[in-house]
């Protein structure tokens, strides 16, 4: 293509002819824009740029330099002297103990012709003592398109070596979409053009990228944030980090690190990983607490999502609310609480017994890996609150939390089978089963704590037998299969004056530790089912102990509530 005018000629040449000299001058510096992670704000890398401020022309803009550099074949020079650049400052920044960022560098399609470049980077990584997920390679998807296949084995020979691979611009091209599928991309640059208007295509189509990639298990970035709308957008339609003049403005390399140091939060590794961990979360599918994907049987869904999920962070015992979804805040404002912040200083106040049996859920989920769940009353709302670990790093864990109201679900409002007997149990009791005597059946109706091989069941009396002698303190075993024996139960519980009756034994809690807990038999109100007796364990406190003694029950001392 021809330039229009003599002097953009006159230009051209100039490049050419003074690139090394420019290089050798440093009259070409690096800048660096910051890298942003949307959940938190803060930075969690940047992105090299190049400025050519000659003595000659003054700024001579990228788009000037670069395209002559390409056309002349020249732009090898100028992406090997940036990576050689960045590299040396990390180095020595890293050598001094100071703090350092991963950087993504953008490279040209006419790079990967050079027969020695990935030598000349691992070269230059060696020299300088830089681990390899400190540099992400930029690749735009007109680099790829040029050679499909050796570009295909050039970016699996990047990901053996170490490297990050970033596609640069998604969607500025025609297969876009096609080479998500052919290539191993960590990590895909959003075009922002698409944002350009804020439309509602635009945003439909950016939320459908977004969703895919989650999906698909690829990272995201967005350039070319400009205002606090389509950041708040992004960051509600899962956008992992952006970056953008609403954030930042590209600042020369060596002012850039001291500003930043200055004036803003920084990501750690630990929280770098976590986040990353994060990113594949996906709260508006409908089964966000499946983050295990299977390339074999991929499940495909909709767009639309009515659960209400949360993620939250967990730094130093503290919970902290990251992203959430409409249903999730709505329910919260329908159960009295003033927004997600309420909820949040709730759940950081342990002196509420409320609050302190949620956190131990939370805990359970972090030592089990699996979704765990606890059933509670509020404002006569029978609740739901479930769990997952996402991620953990250190005193750092990243949980996934759903809150349902199960009085709002049709299929809970029809099946009332159990509600007006459990009612009284649901914010006290950390478990409760369903005795059927009739039918030897044994069933759990909700189970806050650890009561590992305690499971639905038609053997009834083998549970309960199971139950004492794996879980109740020897001296009290005796006493406790008197308490839960199924032959004598239903006349014991018939008599009693008050439909139920109570025992006191220690058994074991999720730490393996004997402590005493209050045993309660209750007779089913239900005129066709007489044999049916609700069962409900609750932990107790030395608080209680004053209580024990007014109950019709043996006197317990109180030197036995410690297991010597």
């Amino acid at each position: 293509m021809s330039l229009r005018k003599p002097k953009d000629k006159e230009l051209e040449s100039y490049i050419e002819s003074h690139i090394e000299e420019a290089i050798e001058k440093e009259w070409i510096q690096v800048y660096l824009q910051t890298n942003i992670r949307g959940l938190s704000k803060r930075v969690c890398g940047a992105e090299a740029l190049s400025r050519w401020i000659d003595p000659v022309y003054g700024m001579i803009s990228p788009g000037e330099f670069i395209p002559v550099l390409e056309k002349k074949r020249k732009i090898h020079l100028l992406d090997r002297y940036v990576m050689e650049t960045i590299c040396r400052e990390l180095g020595e920044r890293r050598r001094r103990g100071q703090f350092i960022v991963p950087i993504s560098m953008n490279f040209s399609r006419l790079d990967f012709d050079v027969p020695t470049l990935l030598q000349e980077m691992e070269e230059i990584m060696e020299r300088n003592s830089l681990p390899r997920n400190y540099v992400h390679i930029e690749i735009t998807e007109s680099a790829v398109m040029e050679n499909e296949a050796y570009m295909k084995d050039t970016v699996r020979e990047l990901h053996t070596l170490g490297y990050k691979v970033w596609m640069d611009d998604f969607g500025s091209g025609y297969s876009s979409l096609n080479l998500l599928k052919e290539f191993e991309f960590d990590t895909f640059k959003i075009d922002m053009r698409f944002l350009s208007d804020m439309g509602k295509k635009s945003l439909i189509i950016i939320s459908s990228i977004l969703y895919m990639a989650k999906e698909i298990g690829i990272h995201t970035v967005a350039e070319g944030v400009e205002t606090e709308e389509q950041y708040r957008f992004l960051k509600v339609a899962g956008c992992e980090r952006m970056q953008g003049y609403y954030f930042a403005r590209p600042e020369a390399m060596k002012e850039w690190f001291a500003h930043t140091k200055e004036s803003c939060e920084m990501e750690t590794e630990e929280d770098c990983y976590l986040y990353d961990e994060i990113g594949f979360v996906n709260i508006i599918s409908p089964v966000p607490f499946d983050l295990e994907r299977s390339d074999s049987s991929p499940s495909i869904h909709g767009f639309e999502t009515g659960q209400p999920v949360a993620v939250m962070s967990e730094m130093d015992g503290v919970l902290k609310h990251l992203n959430f979804t409409k249903p999730y805040r709505k329910n919260l404002l329908e159960l009295g609480y003033e927004g997600t912040h309420q909820f949040q200083d709730l759940l950081n106040d342990r002196s509420i017994l409320f609050t302190d049996k949620m956190r131990d859920i939370m805990d359970l989920a972090r030592k089990s890996g699996r979704i765990e769940a606890m059933d509670f009353l509020s404002g006569g709302r029978h609740c739901q609150f479930q769990t997952r670990l996402v991620a953990s790093k250190g005193n750092k864990n990243i949980f996934l939390v759903r809150l349902d109201i199960l009085s709002n679900i049709r299929r809970f409002q029809k099946n009332k089978e159990f509600q007006e007997a459990l009612s009284p149990l649901y914010t006290v009791y950390d478990m409760v089963f369903v005795f059927d005597l009739k039918e030897n059946l044994l069933n759990p109706v909700y189970v806050n704590e650890i009561y590992e091989g305690v499971h639905e069941s038609s053997n009834l009396r083998g549970e309960i037998e199971k139950f004492v002698e794996n879980k109740v303190y020897p001296k009290d075993k005796e006493a406790c299969w008197q308490f839960l024996n199924p032959d004598t139960m239903a006349k014991r519980v018939e008599s009693a004056e008050k439909d139920f009756i109570l025992a006191y034994f220690r058994s074991k809690n999720r730490k393996n530790e004997y402590v005493w807990k209050r045993f309660v038999l209750i007779r089913s109100h239900e005129r066709s089912k007489q044999d049916r007796v609700i069962f409900g364990i609750h932990t107790l406190n030395m608080d209680k102990v004053s209580m024990m003694h007014k109950e019709d029950q043996q006197i317990i001392q109180e030197e036995d509530f410690f297991d010597r």
